[in-house]
């Protein structure tokens, strides 16, 4: 099984203001050296899902795709990452977004069979999911002839989830925090520097222990 990773970082950050995601700075690494590198240790390539000015990502030396459909949300990302995959052979894609820095080791092998996607204390993250390269038919599809009616639901990727009957997959909390937790306002950017200054208190009083 060939298995491509792909950082989800084509969002539009509105509720922080415009600031890029991907470069939000966690106290420990940047949001995006955070998911890339999960996303490094776990698959066999990575690319990243972005708009506008590619050279920002050079650092990461890995593909990064612009969305082929624009207006639909992040199924737009998934599916321009559905077709690099089968273009270059992977059976499976595995997403991510950006915003989700602190993604439990062992992801991918607790996703896999695709499809499926991620859950905690009963909250579904359907963007931390494993996607079957097979489904980038039927979500282009699910993409075409939008609608004013239909719309809502066609760009939801719920909606494409419960078409290919994706499984929940569920993960515990760790020390009582959401390992898919999302930074969407300055408010949770500081819960997950504080997060990351915890643990790094207790890293260092076990140094010294």
């Amino acid at each position: 099984m060939k298995i491509a990773g792909l950082v989800l970082a084509g969002g539009k950050a509105s509720r922080m203001h415009g600031q890029d995601k991907a470069f939000l700075d966690t106290g420990k690494g940047l949001c995006l050296d955070h998911v890339f590198a999960r996303l490094q240790q776990e698959c066999s390539a990575v690319a990243i899902s972005a708009n506008g000015d590619s050279a920002r990502f050079g650092a990461w030396q890995c593909p990064i795709l612009p969305d082929c459909v624009h207006d639909v949300g992040p199924l737009a990302g998934v599916l321009s990452g559905l077709g690099w995959a089968e273009r270059s052979g992977y059976n499976t894609l595995i997403t991510i977004p950006v915003d989700t820095p602190f993604i439990p080791a062992g992801l991918v092998a607790a996703l896999m069979p695709a499809p499926s996607y991620a859950c905690c204390g009963g909250q579904s993250h359907p963007l931390v999911a494993a996607w079957p390269v097979s489904a980038r038919p039927v979500l282009a599809a699910q993409l075409s002839f939008l609608t004013q009616e239909n719309k809502k639901r066609q760009t939801r990727v719920r909606t494409l989830a419960n078409t290919l009957g994706a499984r929940a997959i569920d993960f515990p909390l760790i020390e009582g925090m959401d390992p898919f937790m999302n930074i969407n306002t300055p408010q949770d950017l500081m819960l997950a520097q504080k997060y990351c200054a915890s643990v790094h208190n207790v890293d260092a009083a076990k140094g010294n222990g």
